[in-house]
């Protein structure tokens, strides 16, 4: 017996050795043609439970369940020859958005530095019915996929839209909550429509993504219950405000009857996933307008809040910049919160408040925080009281308005440049000032020189003048002008007067080879100098020219007998020494002067 148990350990390890010697490989399957509105299956198999897989994109396609995986082994013993197979799937259940045909791109598996690609699929998604052979993969043992219907809700699945308060004052918060209930086999939810909450102001609860039900008992009777939404809503009308039903797309898994033999049923029974969808309940909200003698102050403020306030310096010199922040927290309707009136004195030049709000949404209310921050420069030396800031907010709890204060504070200016020393100055309104630090006008002493009154320029010597003057000008820019277009036209005359620069520009370059030692590109560039020189001043294209037609040109152009030869003899020399280049720089520094000579005697005769 042991004998055979270690036969049979080393078969197995075998086994699993030329397992891991297979070559990894990852397939797709799923339908050639679907409908349009039903689900379908997408399996993509590996033969590892290793590597990374990645999935496709499924972008034509609404994505139901998935990925479902699974794992499978298998190892058989044939004749002495141990073979095993893996196998790790994953599954997604699909649904077309559209007809047409599309194709899903291969899923992806890495794995020890490699890449490895399924095959590619083409799915046709046709309108209508299509035969059971194509309307998806062969269904495993006890499951299938049927048409998805629509029902309406039932005592097995509902949606409530829960409220924490149906009586409310205008502004005061309303905790909606969006709860399904279950008894069913519920897959997933396809879609959540949310009323519109018409009349409120809606705020939403960070609220975790549905993943699991919770049990909870409804009159003896135990459901699976889960939070799909939550909101704050505050109320901006007051009277009877409906709250419309929400909508909810729900996937149900049933079991298909296909015998009349419950046992039968039992082992080898079908599943398929139906469409329910359920409607909420509708709910009335009644909203009592906020009771009289509201404060002079009142903007609207409904909750229970706090008031502080703080200056960031008492002392300062004029023109410096001091910084009021008010901050009022609490629980309520925080963001509609308008900033504080304050009083400043006259001559403080004053900015819009910088607002920086911290609010947090919970079951609870809307809580936080608001702060204002209030700029202001004063402009003259002395001391100033910036009164106390008032903010008053009604609070639903206690049915009453209440009033917040701030202490007061004083602050001490000290002069600064260009400034006088001012008086205690209570805080009031600066919408007289116009010029601040300006409100003592001294009177001017330098001479000023008057005008008749009603003179004008016009009909006086000054005005010809400058119109005259001014037509001269125009006259002169238009003759300049002409000339220098009808100048840039002769293109024969521009080249010839150009002809003498450009000569002295390569033979400056050539000036620079002289001193590298370089030979070829000293005597390209004598060349080049002499020969463009001959082209432009003649105006003879450099195809025409040679030495016999430069010769003769020049000859009629009265060139002295002399200026030529020498012309003739720099060329040679050019031409010669580029095929026989010779070792010494001695030659290169007399053929470029004489070039240099040659060509500043033709520019004085031509």
């Amino acid at each position: 017996m042991i004998k055979k148990g270690i036969i049979m350990i080393v078969w197995m390890l075998g086994a699993l050795t030329s397992a891991a010697e297979d070559k990894y490989h990852i397939s797709a399957s799923a339908p050639e043609t679907v409908t349009l509105g039903r689900q379908f299956r997408v399996v993509f198999e590996i033969n590892t439970r290793s590597g990374k897989f990645i999935p496709p994109d499924f972008s034509n396609f609404d994505i139901l369940m998935g990925p479902s995986t699974s794992y499978s082994q298998s190892t058989e013993i044939i004749n002495g020859k141990i073979s095993s197979h893996i196998s790790y799937t994953y599954t997604y259940i699909l649904q077309p958005k559209t007809v047409g045909t599309f194709t899903i791109a291969p899923a992806k598996l890495k794995i020890k530095g490699q890449v490895i690609e399924s095959n590619a699929l083409k799915i046709t998604v046709v309108k209508g019915a299509a035969s059971p052979a194509t309307q998806g993969n062969a269904p495993a043992a006890g499951s299938s996929q049927s048409k998805i219907t629509t029902t309406s809700s039932n005592s097995g699945l509902f949606v409530k839209v829960l409220v924490d308060k149906t009586r409310v004052y205008q502004g005061e918060a309303v905790v909606v909550t969006v709860k399904i209930y279950s008894r069913v086999n519920l897959t997933g939810l396809e879609e959540v429509d949310i009323p519109e909450f018409n009349g409120f102001l809606k705020q939403e609860i960070p609220t975790p993504e549905l993943r699991s039900l919770q049990r909870e008992y409804i009159n003896g009777v135990a459901y699976g219950t889960g939070v799909i939404q939550r909101y704050l809503l505050f109320p901006q009308t007051t009277g009877d405000i409906k709250i419309d039903p929400a909508k909810v797309v729900c996937l149900v898994r049933e079991r298909v009857h296909i015998s009349s033999d419950p046992f039968f049923d039992d082992f080898f029974g079908n599943y398929r996933t139906v469409r329910k969808t359920i409607l909420s309940n509708r709910v009335t909200i009644h909203v009592d307008p906020l009771p009289a003698g509201a404060p002079p102050g009142f903007k609207g403020a409904v909750g229970t809040f706090g008031l502080d306030a703080s200056v960031d310096k008492t002392t300062l010199k004029a023109n410096d910049a001091v910084t009021l922040k008010v901050k009022i927290s609490g629980n309520g309707n925080l963001k509609l919160i308008e900033p504080p009136k304050v009083e400043f004195p006259p001559d403080f030049e004053t900015y819009d408040p910088k607002i920086t709000t911290r609010i947090n949404n919970t079951v609870h209310g809307e809580t936080g925080y608001k702060q204002f921050e209030f700029l202001m420069i004063p402009r003259h030396a002395g001391k100033y009281r910036i009164p106390s800031v008032e903010f008053s907010y009604f609070d639903p709890s206690s049915k009453a308005y209440k009033i917040l204060k701030t202490p007061a504070f004083t602050l001490n200016v000290l002069k600064g440049d260009q400034t006088e020393t001012g008086q205690v100055i209570a805080g009031g309104g600066q919408e007289a000032l116009k010029y601040l630090g300006k409100d003592i006008r001294y009177i001017y002493s330098k001479p000023i020189k008057l005008k008749p009154a009603g003179y004008t320029l016009f009909g006086t010597w000054k005005f010809y003048l400058v119109y005259i003057l001014s037509l001269f000008f125009f006259l002169l820019t238009i003759i300049i002008r002409n000339r220098y277009l009808k100048s840039k036209g002769d293109i024969q005359r521009v080249r010839n007067r150009k002809a003498n620069k450009m000569a002295r520009k390569r033979l400056k370059t050539a000036g620079q080879f002289l001193k590298k030692e370089n030979q070829s590109g000293f005597y390209e560039e004598v060349l080049k100098a002499v020969w463009g020189y001959l082209s432009d001043k003649l105006s003879l294209p450099l195809s025409d020219l040679t030495r016999e037609t430069a010769a003769e040109t020049l000859k009629k152009q009265n060139v002295e007998k002399d200026t030529i030869e020498k012309l003739i003899r720099v060329i040679d020399q050019c031409e010669f020494a580029r095929y026989a280049p010779e070792s010494s720089t001695g030659p290169m520094d007399k053929l470029y002067e004489e070039a240099v000579s040659v060509i500043s005697e033709l520019e004085e005769k031509l």
